[in-house]
């Protein structure tokens, strides 16, 4: 008769705490899109790009958000946020990435620019405001350039603009070698889990396959600084990465970043904000762009490359000064 009550009291309190936690079994999913967010498909230069929009503004200023590699549309979420209020926001998950159709074979350096030319003119955009980081940054600054008269601004996140003057450096000593190495292996053993940009299909798979939980934890050891919202979608944009399983689709991606001359070419306002550097690479960044009337740099003080996600504040202060004077 004991064991017969024991048993009941335990299958009450397993009861009890199932309706105290009934989300626990969820905590593996991915976030849905913000409350008042849409996300919809637009067939653009011969494929499906998938896109997000912002709580709509149609009255306001039409901004478009281009991502870098391996993100997707949800990664500039808490950044669109900020200014929704201000914009009419549109993200675009990239051509091999999130849930936008992967590369093809007849795909070149062109390619995503042209993506995102034809989605302005597929969404009949008048002069839309311009934004992307990294790869997306490269796109917009070739597209300023080759097509002048598409947008009324340019706005770069962390581009590449220049290599400082080679310095010597002090070969390292065995000692310091194997510090390295250990540090390396130790790294490895503790996240379990990396996330590539370019390998193999069967490491890109993988890595499709890597449990949610599993890399929302690897973003926060990596990202110290970020929002749990902005980890989170990173995590997600993971796991949807096409990946470039060949090399066209990998020259796809690097030779959209062959940037050239294009900075010098756009002839609307441009804004560059870079992550915080060494003061040598400061000044190469700053000589790289002095001559550049239409042109303001700006880096964010303790900011890594993702400087949007590492101090929000920061650069949305930057954004309002630069595009309340348009």
């Amino acid at each position: 008769m004991d064991n017969i009550i024991l048993r009941k009291m335990k299958f009450s309190q397993t009861l009890i705490l199932l309706f105290i936690f009934p989300l626990i079994g969820l905590a593996a999913d991915p976030p849905d899109i913000p409350e008042g967010w849409t996300n919809n498909y637009a067939y653009v230069n011969g494929i499906r790009i998938h896109y997000y929009q912002a709580n709509p503004a149609p009255e306001k200023p039409v901004m478009v958000m281009v991502h870098g590699i391996t993100d997707n549309g949800l990664c500039w979420t808490t950044l669109a946020q900020e200014l929704e209020q201000d914009y009419n926001i549109f993200m675009l998950d990239a051509r091999g990435h999130g849930l936008s159709d992967p590369f093809t074979s007849s795909d070149n350096e062109e390619t995503l620019m042209e993506d995102v030319v034809d989605f302005v003119e597929v969404m009949e955009f008048e002069n839309p405001i311009l934004m992307g980081h990294s790869m997306g940054a490269a796109t917009v600054m070739r597209l300023g350039a080759e097509y002048p008269d598409l947008a009324q601004a340019i706005v770069m996140l962390d581009p590449f603009l220049s290599r400082p003057p080679e310095t010597k450096q002090e070969p390292q000593s065995s000692e310091e070698e194997k510090e390295t190495e250990s540090e390396k292996a130790e790294q490895t053993e503790k996240e379990k889990i990396s996330v590539s940009m370019h390998a193999d299909p069967k490491t890109l798979i993988k890595q499709n396959n890597y449990d949610y939980e599993e890399l929302v934890d690897l973003g926060k050891k990596q990202f110290p600084k970020w929002d749990i919202t902005d980890i989170k979608y990173w995590a997600l944009s993971k796991k949807q990465y096409h990946g470039a399983y060949t090399e066209t689709g990998w020259e796809t991606m690097s030779g959209n970043m062959r940037t050239g001359d294009a900075l010098k070419n756009i002839k609307v306002p441009v804004l560059i904000l870079k992550a915080d550097q060494s003061d040598v690479q400061k000044e190469a960044n700053i000589q790289a762009v002095k001559d550049l009337k239409n042109v303001e740099l700006s880096h964010l003080k303790g900011t890594g490359h993702n400087l949007h996600h590492d101090n929000l504040e920061l650069t949305v202060t930057a954004l309002n000064d630069f595009l309340s004077k348009l």
